[in-house]
């Protein structure tokens, strides 16, 4: 497996994870504004982008490894952390599993479990079904060819069948020691805010900001103004 990433800006490391499909560009309206504050760690996820894949298979819980290796790799003890709807996802393995690893995080567009509603739409996505137009957005995003955007598409099905991948119960988010600011679009198209609000519940220091009219990963936009002063302020070291 080899992961793709970029960096840039200087200071404290700040790791942005992006959602299914996408990737190190996902982030692109935000990224002038945090690179004056961070040293910003933008990797490609597991079969995104330059990244390989050569099981050809994708678990948030695979993902959470893959980030935790990275750490590793680059002699990162903690980071503080952006992900957004299955970046959010494997922060919330990370932050569970490996409570140390994360100091700070936001979470964008996640949920506990997918619903019945999300977990169909889910279960009906194949790459034949694909626009032209959403063919070529994909090819313009990842490197590997058509093959590698028709796994990209088999990977949603396979997160659908999963009964542990995305299972986040109470007692597994009270696991997570690190302050933790949730923000959720109030029309995200697959996790109702409840389930923000659940999370909300769980985690022991968490903040709920639920976007008025927000979509899923509601931060771009019209949204990323403020958005960027909430995030900042958030992820500001204690005592500065």
């Amino acid at each position: 497996f080899e992961m793709y990433l970029e960096t840039m800006g200087q200071g404290e490391p700040l790791l942005l994870l992006h959602g299914w499909s996408g990737n190190s560009s996902y982030f692109q309206p935000l990224l002038n504004e945090l690179a004056t504050h961070y040293r910003l760690i933008i990797p490609e996820l597991r079969g995104h982008g330059r990244s390989t894949n050569p099981g050809g298979t994708f678990t948030t819980r695979q993902g959470a490894a893959d980030l935790l290796a990275l750490m590793e790799r680059l002699d990162l003890e903690r980071v503080r952390a952006v992900g957004a709807s299955a970046g959010a996802l494997i922060l919330m393995h990370m932050a569970s599993e490996s409570p140390g690893s994360v100091e700070k995080m936001i979470l964008v567009g996640a949920g506990t479990h997918f619903p019945p509603h999300c977990k169909a739409n889910m279960e009906a996505t194949n790459a034949d079904s694909y626009s032209p137009e959403w063919w070529e957005i994909m090819r313009e995003r990842h490197a590997h060819g058509d093959e590698q955007i028709r796994q990209i598409a088999e990977m949603l099905p396979a997160l659908a069948a999963s009964e542990t991948d995305v299972a986040f119960t109470p007692d597994v988010l009270a696991r997570i020691q690190a302050p933790t600011f949730i923000v959720h679009g109030d029309s995200d198209w697959c996790f109702p805010p409840s389930l923000a609000a659940n999370m909300h519940q769980s985690i022991p220091e968490s903040l709920l900001w639920v976007i008025p009219r927000g979509e899923h990963v509601p931060i771009l936009g019209d949204h990323a103004p403020q958005f960027l002063r909430l995030a900042l302020d958030f992820l500001e070291p204690e005592g500065t």
